[in-house]
């Protein structure tokens, strides 16, 4: 026998309050897993006033699709904030009724609690019910992924996001479209006073700019600032000391190969995924299924 209730009770009540206990709830699927971490795989709901709870299970929960609101049978993780277990694809069932998208706000205030590596920082008080946050639209080299790290520039990335964005200090959290990733962190630009964190970094030669459609924001801003970290050779592009991998090339190698289609934003063509060096880094624009790519206006590379 499960309990009916609500995200938002949860999400007052906070870490402990309910126990391991079997419930019900009702949520908006922010974003499906593009792959599964150590534990398995995270499915982010979110309630009408931007309350989060993360579904997890060991298997992939086939045919679920982000933006839509399902009724979730699972358990409650008292040793962690707003989390649940689900067993089965069973235990998760689309909503008879499918209301509006949660409200659309934007702009948040916080102070930072810790820097966890160069794109991902936690928060003191939680924005839209957690405390993660993934600085949206770039990509820094891994301290830890599947147990292996890009070592000095992974390490180098870190620690000038820690000079730049001190404990205690306060920020502004700015939301796109699509506010979770399948690790239930926020996607969002961090600005700190009239800095916009996610940049600076890249001006830094500290990140390369990753835009996964339709997140599309500051998109050509970007892309001047990878060249312009480029033409001074700072950080990645240290012509004495260039990283071996670029971060999301990282990735893919460890998972057997890229995956993803690639566009170029500049001529509106797209290339298979082994073919994404092809486009210059200022310009890549990453589909996660060819049908994103021609949904978005891209068409197929002329290859003649």
């Amino acid at each position: 026998m499960t309990t009916n209730v609500k995200i938002e009770e949860l999400a007052k009540q906070g870490e402990n309050a309910w126990g391991d206990r079997d419930v019900t709830i009702n949520g908006y699927l922010a974003a499906t897993p593009e792959e599964p971490l150590e534990d398995g795989y995270n499915y982010p709901l979110i309630d009408h006033n931007l309350n989060s709870m993360l579904v997890k299970s060991k298997n992939k929960l086939e045919g679920l699709e982000a933006g839509k609101w399902y009724d979730v049978e699972g358990r409650l993780d008292a040793s962690k904030l707003q989390e649940m277990n689900v067993d089965s694809k069973a235990a998760v069932k689309e909503s008879d009724k499918q209301p509006e998208a949660p409200k659309d706000i934007r702009e948040f205030e916080s102070t930072v609690k810790d820097v966890v590596d160069g794109d991902t920082i936690h928060l003191q008080k939680p924005v839209l019910g957690t405390t993660k946050i993934r600085l949206v639209s770039i990509d820094t080299p891994e301290t830890n992924y599947q147990g292996d790290s890009q070592g000095y520039y992974a390490e180098e990335a870190k620690r000038q996001l820690q000079e730049l964005l001190q404990q205690g200090e306060k920020v502004t959290v700015r939301v796109g479209e699509e506010p979770f990733d399948a690790y239930d962190r926020l996607l969002a630009i961090v600005w700190q006073e009239d800095t916009n964190m996610n940049k600076e970094l890249i001006l830094k030669g500290m990140a390369v700019p990753y835009f996964i459609y339709p997140n599309l924001y500051n998109f050509e801003e970007y892309g001047k600032a990878v060249v312009t970290a480029k033409e001074a050779g700072r950080g990645l592009w240290n012509p004495e000391r260039p990283i071996d991998e670029l971060p999301y090339e990282f990735r893919f190698n460890k998972r057997g190969g890229p995956d993803k289609y690639v566009g170029n934003h500049e001529t509106k063509e797209y290339v298979e995924p082994e073919k994404w060096e092809s486009v210059p880094i200022e310009e890549r624009v990453f589909f996660f299924e060819e049908s994103d790519a021609k949904k978005a206006g891209y068409s197929p590379q002329n290859e003649e």
